[in-house]
């Protein structure tokens, strides 16, 4: 059974888009219509207490993203205003440090790689490119390249495969063509292949999440869409290019977010419903949703609850 282990008033003065922990559960970011991206400490005990707040946008502000703690304090966020923005902590204080805006729609979706695979970060965007930006350590530089035309009417999400003993880089993308993809990085030709298009949808996929963890040796992919459709994907061999679907649900409302416990044991779903289900797999490998303590719904956009 869930139940909500603490609200948050972010004082944001419009929707909240994004709200994501750091590693540690210690930081919370948020992100919303306001323009604005917030940072909260969050302590042991409960409380939380405001840290700062980011103004460097000029539209709404729909993602957010942590950066590994071993690069330090780093999160990125995506905007309506086409900018991807890394912004960093400095002796406390928190700094644009970088600025990015080479897309030529919104900027919806940005994802930071494992830290295996070295300080990298994917951007989605509306105009059907996905943004890659990889830090150089040598010449302290942001170096940016763009898989072109992914997705013919646009990319929603973009999430990076766990690193693999092999080290390959993969990342998975949804888009409004009503397909997940997935890519492979090529060391050689140093491009971004469509590995595999993945079907399960008839309408716009909304998000996309790749299983931070791949437990005995089994990947998990899992999508939602405007359709309804929660649907989970599945491959023990990724050498293989062998992916199983399974539609986990059929909801009566559109699907906006899905997203992975740490450690890939559940894995929480929100929709137009203005509710958010917790789901888990049983012993007989069937992925079941945990019961609500408190099914009240909470009508208010200014706070921000995790579990």
């Amino acid at each position: 059974m869930t139940t909500i282990r603490q609200r948050i008033d972010t004082t944001h003065r419009d929707a909240i888009h994004d709200a994501q922990l750091n590693m540690y559960g210690s930081r919370l970011a948020t992100c919303g219509s306001d323009r604005v991206v917030k940072i909260f400490e969050v302590r042991p005990n409960g409380q939380s207490f405001p840290i700062a707040d980011l103004t460097g946008h000029s539209g709404p502000v729909w993602k957010v993203s942590w950066a590994h703690p071993k690069f330090g304090g780093l999160l990125a966020s995506a905007s309506y205003d086409k900018k991807v923005i890394i912004w960093q902590e400095v002796s406390g204080r928190w700094q644009k440090s970088y600025e990015w805006e080479a897309h030529e729609a919104s900027t919806t979706c940005v994802a930071f790689a494992p830290q295996q695979f070295g300080l990298i970060l994917a951007s989605a965007s509306a105009d059907g490119d996905i943004g890659i930006l990889r830090f150089d350590a040598a010449t302290s530089n942001w170096c940016p390249s763009k898989i072109m035309k992914t997705h013919e009417q646009g990319v929603n999400a973009v999430s990076w495969a766990p690193a693999t003993p092999d080290n390959k880089k993969r990342l998975v993308s949804s888009g409004n063509d009503k397909c997940v993809k997935i890519w492979v990085f090529d060391e050689k030709s140093k491009e971004w292949n469509c590995e595999k298009t993945l079907h399960g949808h008839t309408d716009f996929v909304r998000d996309v999440a790749w299983c931070p963890v791949a437990n005995n040796g089994l990947h998990s992919i899992v999508s939602c869409g405007t359709d309804g459709n929660l649907v989970l994907y599945r491959s023990k061999n990724l050498d293989t290019d062998e992916w199983q679907s399974k539609l986990l649900e059929k909801s009566n409302g559109e699907l906006y977010h899905v997203s992975w416990s740490p450690c890939g044991t559940f894995l929480s779903v929100s929709g137009d419903d203005n509710t958010i289900s917790i789901w888990r797999e049983s012993l007989q490998g069937q992925w079941i949703k945990v019961p609500r303590e408190n099914k009240e719904r909470d009508d208010s956009n200014r706070h921000a609850e995790y579990h």
